[in-house]
Protein backbone atom coordinates (compact mmCIF):
# COMPACT_ATOMS: atom_id res chain seq x y z
CA UNK A 1 0.00 0.00 0.00
CA UNK A 2 1.08 3.37 -1.14
CA UNK A 3 1.69 6.24 1.68
CA UNK A 4 0.01 9.70 1.16
CA UNK A 5 2.59 12.28 0.88
CA UNK A 6 3.09 14.56 4.57
CA UNK A 7 0.73 17.18 4.95
CA UNK A 8 3.56 19.62 4.60
CA UNK A 9 4.07 18.60 1.05
CA UNK A 10 -0.19 18.80 0.51
CA UNK A 11 0.04 22.00 1.81
CA UNK A 12 2.81 23.35 -0.49
CA UNK A 13 0.82 21.91 -3.40
CA UNK A 14 -2.06 23.51 -2.37
CA UNK A 15 -0.23 26.82 -1.67
CA UNK A 16 1.36 26.87 -4.95
CA UNK A 17 -1.55 26.47 -7.12
CA UNK A 18 -3.36 29.05 -5.26
CA UNK A 19 -0.18 31.25 -6.21
CA UNK A 20 -0.32 29.64 -9.58
CA UNK A 21 -4.30 30.64 -10.32
CA UNK A 22 -3.80 34.67 -9.62
CA UNK A 23 -3.68 36.52 -12.84
CA UNK A 24 -1.18 36.87 -14.83
CA UNK A 25 0.18 33.54 -13.61
CA UNK A 26 -3.59 31.62 -14.33
CA UNK A 27 -2.50 32.54 -18.38
CA UNK A 28 0.92 31.05 -18.34
CA UNK A 29 1.22 27.05 -19.73
CA UNK A 30 2.98 24.17 -18.53
CA UNK A 31 6.23 25.18 -20.70
CA UNK A 32 6.16 28.47 -19.44
CA UNK A 33 5.77 27.66 -15.68
CA UNK A 34 8.82 25.33 -16.21
CA UNK A 35 10.66 28.31 -17.52
CA UNK A 36 10.15 31.14 -14.60
CA UNK A 37 10.97 28.07 -12.11
CA UNK A 38 13.81 27.25 -13.46
CA UNK A 39 14.78 31.27 -14.10
CA UNK A 40 14.23 31.51 -10.64
CA UNK A 41 16.58 29.15 -9.21
CA UNK A 42 18.97 30.42 -11.56
CA UNK A 43 18.46 33.86 -10.54
CA UNK A 44 19.37 32.89 -6.43
CA UNK A 45 22.14 31.58 -7.49
CA UNK A 46 23.36 34.14 -9.87
CA UNK A 47 22.27 38.16 -11.40
CA UNK A 48 22.96 37.95 -15.35
CA UNK A 49 21.60 34.85 -17.25
CA UNK A 50 21.57 35.50 -20.73
CA UNK A 51 19.31 34.09 -23.29
CA UNK A 52 21.33 32.74 -25.02
CA UNK A 53 22.05 30.20 -21.85
CA UNK A 54 18.57 29.72 -21.65
CA UNK A 55 17.84 28.74 -25.43
CA UNK A 56 20.78 26.44 -25.40
CA UNK A 57 18.85 24.27 -22.16
CA UNK A 58 17.05 20.99 -23.22
CA UNK A 59 14.68 21.49 -21.09
CA UNK A 60 13.20 24.34 -22.48
CA UNK A 61 13.16 22.33 -26.28
CA UNK A 62 14.81 23.86 -29.28
CA UNK A 63 16.32 27.16 -29.43
CA UNK A 64 13.11 29.15 -31.14
CA UNK A 65 10.95 26.84 -29.00
CA UNK A 66 12.80 28.77 -25.71
CA UNK A 67 12.80 32.16 -27.37
CA UNK A 68 9.13 32.27 -27.73
CA UNK A 69 9.10 31.12 -24.02
CA UNK A 70 11.19 33.99 -23.20
CA UNK A 71 9.35 35.78 -25.10
CA UNK A 72 6.22 34.91 -23.78
CA UNK A 73 7.29 35.67 -20.29
CA UNK A 74 7.80 39.12 -20.90
CA UNK A 75 4.75 39.73 -22.75
CA UNK A 76 3.19 38.62 -19.81
CA UNK A 77 5.52 40.88 -17.56
CA UNK A 78 7.37 38.37 -15.97
CA UNK A 79 10.72 39.22 -17.40
CA UNK A 80 12.50 41.64 -18.91
CA UNK A 81 15.67 41.61 -21.68
CA UNK A 82 18.95 44.10 -20.62
CA UNK A 83 21.24 44.29 -23.38
CA UNK A 84 24.83 44.35 -22.08
CA UNK A 85 26.28 47.64 -22.49
CA UNK A 86 29.64 46.06 -23.97
CA UNK A 87 28.06 43.88 -25.98
CA UNK A 88 24.98 44.89 -27.89
CA UNK A 89 24.34 41.01 -29.16
CA UNK A 90 24.28 39.69 -25.51
CA UNK A 91 20.77 39.89 -23.74
CA UNK A 92 19.85 38.96 -20.15
CA UNK A 93 17.22 37.42 -19.02
CA UNK A 94 15.36 39.60 -15.57
CA UNK A 95 12.41 39.19 -13.49
CA UNK A 96 10.65 42.27 -13.24
CA UNK A 97 8.67 43.39 -10.05
CA UNK A 98 6.41 40.75 -10.66
CA UNK A 99 8.57 37.82 -10.79
CA UNK A 100 9.69 39.48 -7.43
CA UNK A 101 6.38 39.07 -5.71
CA UNK A 102 5.71 35.61 -7.10
CA UNK A 103 9.07 34.26 -5.10
CA UNK A 104 8.18 36.82 -2.54
CA UNK A 105 4.85 34.93 -2.20
CA UNK A 106 6.49 31.79 -2.42
CA UNK A 107 8.78 32.21 -0.02
CA UNK A 108 5.85 33.35 2.44
CA UNK A 109 3.73 30.73 2.00
CA UNK A 110 6.45 28.18 2.66
CA UNK A 111 7.30 29.82 5.93
CA UNK A 112 3.61 29.65 6.79
CA UNK A 113 3.48 26.04 6.23
CA UNK A 114 6.64 25.55 8.47
CA UNK A 115 4.93 27.62 11.09
CA UNK A 116 1.56 25.99 11.50
CA UNK A 117 1.32 22.73 11.49
CA UNK A 118 -1.65 20.91 10.63
CA UNK A 119 -2.69 17.20 9.39
CA UNK A 120 -4.45 15.92 6.34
Amino acid sequence: MTRPPPPSFVRLLNMLNAIRQMSPFDNLNGEEVLLLDALIVEWHDRDNITVSEVMADARFGSQPTAYRRIIALRDKGLVCLRTDSKDKRVKFVEPTQLARDYMASISEGISVLGQSPRTV
